[in-house]
C-alpha cells in the first residue's frame, strides 16, 4: 500500500501541509483550495477540484476520463490505485449523503 489513510473527523477543521504548514484547505478564504508545492490532489466523491499534473500521470485514467465516465465514479478507487510512490490522504466528511472529500500530500 502505498498511501496512509487519516481521518479528519471535524469537515470544517482546515487541513494544514505537515511538511510546510500551509493550509491547503483553508475555510477562511474565498478561494478555500490553496495547494501548496506537497500537494498532489483535492477531490470529492464527486470528483476532482485539484490534480497535480505529476499525481494525475501516475492514475490509470487521466481526471478528464474520470470526469466524463462520472456516473460510473469511484474516486476512492481511482485515488489509491495511483502508482505513485507514497502519499498521505486526509479524509473528511462533505456532510452530504455519506459522502467525503480527500485530499492528498506527498511524502516528502
Amino acid at each position: 500500500m502505498s498511501y496512509q489513510l487519516i481521518n479528519i473527523v471535524d469537515a470544517s477543521q482546515n487541513i494544514l501541509c505537515p511538511y510546510c504548514q500551509h493550509a491547503v484547505l483553508d475555510w477562511e478564504q474565498e478561494q478555500y483550495i490553496q495547494p501548496c508545492e506537497h500537494t498532489l490532489f483535492v477531490a470529492m466523491d464527486l470528483g476532482f477540484e485539484y490534480a497535480s499534473d505529476v499525481f494525475e500521470q501516475s492514475m490509470p485514467r487521466s481526471v478528464d476520463e474520470i470526469h466524463a465516465h462520472d456516473d460510473q465514479l469511484d474516486m476512492w478507487q481511482e485515488l489509491t490505485s495511483s502508482r505513485y510512490p507514497q502519499y498521505l490522504i486526509y479524509k473528511t466528511d462533505l456532510g452530504v449523503q455519506g459522502l467525503s472529500r480527500y485530499v492528498g500530500i506527498t511524502v516528502a
